[in-house]
């Protein structure tokens, strides 16, 4: 039997993805609200949170809308660190169509979201999602 604090991180980190994935698909500014201030990229090169929201922003303006957005998670892993900190991540698959003046075209594929906790909140701090791109 899992104990409460494995459990409720578990199903912070997961809630957290699916807020994200739903902005995803609705291309909602909501989706910042799972972002945190900077982003940990390969190579250890860090950058800011205003940088990722551009990008978002850039993404979802060449699009008219997405349709039928559709995701599973496969797994979900975390570890606790000292401090109250820990990473953990969340990947799975997701699919939706890409509806560009009228004409779909169907962007799916793996999906992994990165996350640390950090002052007791899961937050992304790295984006590997079909159509995303840094």
């Amino acid at each position: 039997m899992q104990d409460n604090t494995t459990f409720n991180h578990q199903a912070d980190i997961v809630n957290s993805a699916i807020r994200f994935i739903n902005s995803w698909f609705k291309q909602s500014k909501a989706i910042t609200e799972e972002l945190n201030d900077f982003f940990i990229l390969p190579g250890n090169k860090v950058i800011g949170k205003g940088i990722i929201v551009s990008r978002l922003k850039g993404i979802f303006g060449k699009s008219d809308e997405y349709v039928g957005g559709r995701y599973d998670i496969i797994d979900i892993n975390f570890e606790l660190l000292a401090d109250g900190k820990g990473m953990g991540f969340v990947e799975g698959v997701a699919g939706y169509r890409n509806v560009i003046q009228k004409q779909s075209k169907i962007v799916s594929g793996p999906f992994k979201l990165y996350f640390a906790l950090h002052n007791d909140q899961w937050k992304i701090v790295n984006i590997e999602f079909p159509g995303f791109a840094y």
